[in-house]
């Protein structure tokens, strides 16, 4: 029984984005909202966090890709992931 959680849990975490990524995808999000001249960039440690825990590699990839606000708001990012 300890394998197939083990297992389950191991698989739920191979689809979550790096560090980096997340970084990137957030930096994206303040640029498109006209809010990376307001706060410290490398503050972020909070929110690079809460990607991670709530995003998956695509959202991420999609909220860095994205030029306009109806592009990123198309991304599923920073949203609860079924389990």
């Amino acid at each position: 029984m300890k394998r197939v959680v083990f297992a389950i849990a191991l698989l739920a975490g191979c689809n979550k984005p790096t560090d980096d990524a997340c970084k990137q995808a957030i930096l994206n999000i303040k640029h498109l909202h006209g809010t990376d001249t307001l706060s410290d960039q490398s503050d972020i440690d909070g929110e690079v966090r809460r990607c991670r825990g709530g995003s998956t590699k695509e959202a991420v990839a999609c909220a860095i890709a994205a030029q306009t606000l109806e592009q990123l708001d198309k991304c599923d990012f920073n949203k609860p992931v079924d389990k």
